[in-house]
């Protein structure tokens, strides 16, 4: 079993993307708001010491700061640190922010969990490494769109930077995890593209009925048989439940035409316990 949390740090196991530390001080402020030197900070690691101008000096931990974690921008909330002192360590990633990681791991599950009574804390251990595979592709999905706009600059001195590179090496690793998804995907036979088996329903040519359905037994089963009820599915456009179907049933082996729709109300011989 594991947790969100788990399953992230996983997959930025997969994709080596490891924290990095960093700690910065900064003062005496003369403004609220903190560049901080690296982009995509983890907030949750994230630590702002205050240093007043007392002597002698008092350093306390502050939690009023609120934080852009893409741009690295930290916003002190309390005036009264105009003058102060402050030391902010932390950690940063250098590909993919907390928030993205969460958001493509919440998409993954969607997918994998699809038409499933299951959440991140109730699957096993193996499908659980197939939901970070999934996180995976979708981090490298969304990194490849961004390096996508970059362009190959060439100048007039002779320097050429090819920035199609990066984009077609992100490419190539997210066509590599996509394939052991799905691979793994069809072997626990999960997801939108998982096998399912279901009970063809037979109507009734002159009642328009569903036939019954029973458990299957042997042969010589004495027992009495046991009713099935399979979910009926969905009909044609227009079609309503509990609204009785009377078809025309000299046409209705040609054309499957039917005269119209009445309420159920009126025919209440015309539905029993399968309705």
């Amino acid at each position: 079993m594991a947790t969100p949390a788990e399953v992230a740090a996983g997959a930025r196991g997969m994709l080596r993307d490891h924290p990095k530390y960093f700690e910065i001080t900064e003062g005496p402020l003369n403004v609220l708001t903190i560049r901080l030197p690296h982009p995509l900070i983890s907030p949750t690691t994230l630590q702002v010491y205050v240093t007043d101008n007392a002597d002698p000096p008092v350093v306390a931990l502050t939690t009023k700061w609120t934080l852009d974690e893409h741009n690295g921008i930290l916003k002190l909330n309390d005036e009264a640190y105009i003058g102060s002192t402050i030391t902010v360590a932390g950690y940063h990633f250098v590909w993919f922010s907390e928030s993205d990681l969460g958001l493509a791991m919440g998409q993954a599950a969607a997918e994998q969990f699809y038409n499933r009574n299951v959440s991140v804390s109730t699957i096993s251990s193996v499908e659980t490494e197939v939901l970070m595979i999934g996180t995976v592709v979708r981090a490298l999905w969304s990194l490849s769109i961004e390096l996508a706009l970059d362009i190959d600059v060439s100048t007039p001195e002779g320097m050429y930077i090819p920035a199609h590179q990066r984009y077609s090496q992100v490419i190539q690793q997210m066509q590599f995890w996509e394939g052991q998804y799905e691979e793994k995907m069809a072997s626990l036979n999960i997801g939108l593209g998982a096998l399912e088996q279901f009970r063809l329903r037979r109507v009734a040519l002159t009642t328009g009925r569903y036939v019954p359905v029973y458990v299957d037994r042997e042969f010589d089963d004495p027992r009495w048989p046991h009713r099935l009820y399979p979910a009926i599915p969905d009909g044609p456009e227009g079609e309503k439940p509990g609204w009785a179907i009377v078809h025309d049933i000299t046409s209705h082996q040609a054309s499957g035409a039917h005269l119209g729709y009445y309420p159920s109300a009126d025919f209440p011989n015309m539905f029993g316990d399968h309705a």
